[in-house]
């Protein structure tokens, strides 16, 4: 597998309500709600913060990738991470705006409004975020 596919790969499961860091309540392949959803988000922010400051900054989300990946990230790959992150464009990215980011997400693949993402949903959300990478 290549380096573009495992980096590729890595950042769609760390954006995505996968499990890169942290496992929500829930088996890996069950249902989710959208609480769920949001606290695997802030479970995986809470990951790559090292400084526990509340703030993941870029230099923390390559570091997460590297660890991935096994390998030092292109820079453009961390930007484009990091802008996912970092909403607002004040170079750092808090757990509001994660959070926020989350719950569109989340929105946005509950494809049939339920309120709870079916794995079916989920995997397709994922395969949207890597036809896009």
């Amino acid at each position: 597998m290549s380096k573009r596919l495992l980096a590729a790969a890595a950042l769609a499961t760390i954006l995505s309500g996968g499990s890169a860091f942290a496992q929500p309540e829930r088996g890996p392949q069950g249902p989710q709600t959208r609480d769920q959803y949001i606290a695997a988000a802030k479970a995986r922010f809470a990951v790559m913060d090292a400084s526990g400051d509340g703030i993941v900054t870029r230099d923390e989300v390559s570091a997460q990738i590297a660890k991935r990946m096994g390998d030092t990230p292109r820079p453009e790959m961390v930007d484009r991470m990091f802008s996912r992150l970092d909403t607002d464009g004040d170079g750092k990215a808090t757990t509001a705006e994660v959070e926020a980011a989350a719950g569109a997400r989340f929105d946005a693949l509950d494809t049939d409004k339920n309120g709870t993402l079916t794995p079916e949903e989920q995997a397709a959300g994922f395969r949207g975020m890597m036809r896009r990478q």
